[in-house]
């Protein structure tokens, strides 16, 4: 009779639902006789369990990995709010089942994201996850995603370039672009549009500056132009004064200045202190809300820098108009506009979703039909067309900006060219892009 007793609560433990419907009931079971305590208990878990597991059949969860605290807490959030804006265009269900997201809330270690990847898929039952936010997580899910193929993974916000590029997983998905990818058509503007022949370029010394000037002098120096000199900069006490002093013995046409708006602001206060005038071509990150909103003195030297972007504020195409209204309708306490952050997990969630719609929701067989789907997706998203490639990395589009001052006196971007379909090795195809070697300090080589 023990024995039973024991496999009735284990069972029970087993399917939450059974449990939290049925306790009082179990309770009264537990002090009858021995006989019906046996058979009541029976054809209650019997009857309880095929509830529980057509309950469960009738759902789906997805696991959504973004750091909600912390230093990319405003980051996660953003991710929150995209993944749920996802949802609600479904009403909350695909594949003929309900939908549920289930936040995790990871700090940015490695080790982190992945005990928490496994404890979404352990103790939520997450069918698929979603996920990293950043670019450090991804190689750590990438490596947990191959030792557990009968979880789908697809890409939250990570920009890495060998997340896909390099040993791809076949369970790991990413519908947004990579950091090299976010530089396509720049250079080719710089240097036909701007008529820039020699650029200097400046960065912190790490993977997404390495990223970004790779991307952006795989066009400006197959269009003929030349990088001067190329300055990497420590994470901390940056040497901006000696930098500027550089600057001023180097015969160039313009800066490419891959950091972010923070430290722009800094650089460029040495730089046009010291009587720097020359150009400035930014990066994806360069020309933040920080950036553009600072004092007075950037108004008069910024507009008519250049930098591209996946997406941009200024987008006037009537898809990005209705997502960040939307955005501005459900979320009225946030900013004024989704961040990149809301952005891609917003692709990335609906991709899910909209794969579980094209196989009924059918996750049977190691998720082959889900599968099958993420691969052949191509649909609309609010920077326009995205597909998958052999490696199931995003073809889409990129943005050209310009800095203007707009009506209101204010600095923004506008604008000026869509790339369309944007490959993962920039046009170049497989062998000639990973011939390039891998992005660092003199990587490409462009004297």
């Amino acid at each position: 009779m023990r024995r039973k007793l024991i496999s009735i609560r284990v069972a029970i433990s087993r399917c939450p639902c059974l449990l939290s419907q049925n306790t009082n009931l179990i309770s009264a079971y537990m002090i009858q006789s021995h006989r019906l305590v046996a058979f009541f208990a029976s054809l209650l878990v019997v009857g309880g369990l095929a509830a529980c597991a057509a309950k469960a059949e009738d759902s789906i969860n997805i696991g959504i990995l973004a750091e909600l605290r912390g230093f990319y807490g405003s980051f996660g959030m953003d991710a929150k709010r995209g993944a749920e804006m996802a949802l609600a265009e479904f009403g909350g269900r695909a594949g003929g089942k309900s939908v549920n997201l289930v936040f995790e809330n990871p700090d940015n270690l490695a080790s982190k994201i992945v005990e928490r990847a496994q404890k979404l898929i352990r103790e939520a039952g997450a069918q698929l996850i979603v996920g990293p936010l950043t670019g450090s997580g991804g190689k750590a899910l990438k490596k947990l995603a191959k030792s557990i193929p009968d979880i789908t993974f697809i890409n939250g916000a990570s920009a890495a370039r060998d997340l896909t590029l390099l040993e791809p997983v076949s369970n790991f998905f990413r519908f947004t672009t990579d950091s090299a990818q976010w530089m396509a058509g720049l250079g080719r503007y710089a240097y036909f549009n701007k008529g820039y022949r020699r650029i200097v370029t400046i960065g912190e010394n790490y993977s997404f500056p390495y990223t970004q000037v790779m991307g952006f002098l795989v066009e400006f120096c197959s269009a003929g132009g030349q990088a001067a000199e190329m300055f990497w900069l420590p994470l901390s006490d940056k040497p901006f004064d000696a930098v500027s002093t550089k600057l001023e013995n180097i015969e160039a046409d313009a800066i490419f200045v891959a950091l972010n708006g923070g430290n722009t602001a800094v650089f460029l206060e040495h730089y046009w202190k010291s009587g720097g005038k020359l150009p400035i071509i930014g990066g994806s990150t360069t020309f933040d809300p920080i950036l553009l909103n600072s004092k007075s003195i950037f108004h008069t030297r910024l507009p008519g820098s250049i930098a591209a972007v996946p997406v941009s504020n200024s987008d006037e195409r009537i898809a990005w108009k209705e997502f960040a209204g939307s955005y501005r309708e459900q979320y009225p306490d946030a900013a004024e506009t989704p961040s990149i952050f809301a952005y891609n997990y917003y692709v990335n969630t609906k991709a899910a979703l909209l794969a579980l719609e094209e196989a009924d929701g059918d996750l049977a067989n190691g998720q082959r039909k889900v599968r099958k789907e993420l691969a052949n997706l191509n649909f609309e998203t609010p920077a326009g067309p995205v597909s998958l490639d052999e490696n199931r990395q995003a073809i889409a589009n990129n943005l050209i900006i310009e800095i203007v001052v707009g009506n209101d006196k204010q600095l923004k971007q506008k604008v000026v060219k869509t790339v369309t379909t944007v490959d993962q090795t920039l046009g170049l195809g497989r062998d000639r892009y990973l011939a390039l070697g891998v992005p660092g300090p003199r990587t490409p080589s462009c004297p």
